[in-house]
């Protein structure tokens, strides 16, 4: 995409193209790539002056882009007809992508509200101010490129000793599993998904700066594929079957901004790597 095009879906019309070969949509507003509304609580402080301001969350996030449709008499309904087939209401979320100068290009997840415009004079020349509105659930803006890693898996580290000694003995250093950094290169945390194959058995993912861990008590086989996903906090096994009860240890995490150093392990050895997959999140 061009800079300052924006487009739903894949395949969808790209607004306010450079290429302006009727008909296309010329936008001339755009609300709500700014920051969210946040989600807030007030209490007051008794005793005293003021109070307590809970801000941590936001809202969801709401676009609008306003604009006006330039195209002859003729085609006008058609290409319509196209925008509003295009914007109507979706059950799945659809990814929306715009491209701004300087700046690689973002996606958001949202659904689409529709398309609304007024028929008037302008129309009888085929141009039609429009206005097209869409919702993100998740208010967070995303590279559009998804990166993924693989993480092998590592062997645990071992602590303590057993008895009896001899002296003089030395403690050893621990041997650390082995770590893959996953890069999160926007301005906020963002959510990864891990997918874990089999075979496996009782499956740990470790982030060393947060010393979280998520433990599993689930054993796949060759063909078992154990997706877990860190935003909605689902673990679905073959992409079909929630197994979150397998997650003994809910110890969630999402990848801070900069440096994640991630380690894979479990009680069996030799088990295939594991992959983490996220974006580039944004505020």
């Amino acid at each position: 995409m061009d800079e300052f095009e924006y487009k739903l879906g894949d395949t969808g019309t790209i607004l306010n193209p450079t290429d302006q070969t009727v008909p296309f949509v010329d936008i001339t507003k755009v609300k709500g790539l700014d920051s969210p509304d946040f989600r807030s609580t007030e209490r007051d402080h008794e005793g005293v002056d003021g109070g307590f301001l809970d801000a941590e969350f936001e809202k969801m996030r709401t676009f609008t882009f306003e604009g006006r449709i330039i195209t002859n008499h003729i085609n006008t309904e058609t290409f319509l007809d196209t925008l509003r087939e295009e914007w109507a209401p979706s059950r799945t979320l659809k990814p929306f992508y715009f491209q701004h100068p300087g700046i690689a290009e973002r996606v958001a997840f949202v659904k689409p509200l529709g398309v609304k415009f007024d028929i008037d004079e302008l129309r009888r020349v085929g141009s039609v101010d429009v206005q097209f509105m869409c919702q993100a659930e998740n208010p967070m803006l995303f590279d559009s490129t998804l990166q993924t890693l693989p993480i092998a898996q590592g062997v645990s580290a071992m602590t303590g000793f057993g008895f009896p000694l001899g002296f003089p003995f030395g403690y050893g250093a621990p041997v650390d599993p082995t770590t893959t950094n996953a890069y999160n290169g926007g301005n906020r945390p963002t959510p990864p998904t891990f997918t874990i194959p089999g075979p496996v058995t009782n499956p740990r993912i470790f982030h060393q700066g947060q010393s979280k861990e998520m433990v599993f008590s689930i054993t796949l086989g060759a063909s078992d594929t154990l997706v877990v996903d860190a935003y909605y906090r689902t673990v679905k096994l073959n992409d079909t079957v929630s197994r979150r009860g397998a997650l003994v240890r809910p110890d969630w995490f999402f990848l801070d901004k900069g440096d994640n150093f991630l380690q894979y392990r479990a009680d069996t050895t030799g088990n295939p790597p594991m992959s983490v997959s996220y974006r580039n999140a944004w505020r």
